[in-house]
């Protein structure tokens, strides 16, 4: 699922802020928005069997 929120893509350099938008482009200097919510989970996480397994025994 995607975010509607993006964020300006180059704020680091052209902005003292995050500047946040709705549009495809950012509203002060015109550059491309990215998809400002970060991924919900990483597929090839080296640890997530440790951290599920964990979670198993706090269950118990």
């Amino acid at each position: 699922m995607r975010a509607d929120i993006r964020v300006c893509g180059s704020w680091r350099t052209a902005h003292d802020r995050p500047v946040y938008t709705l549009g495809e482009t950012c509203p002060e200097c015109g550059a491309e928005a990215v998809n400002s919510a970060p991924a919900p989970f990483d597929p090839a996480d080296p640890y997530g069997e440790y951290r599920r397994a964990l979670k198993r025994r706090e269950r118990e």
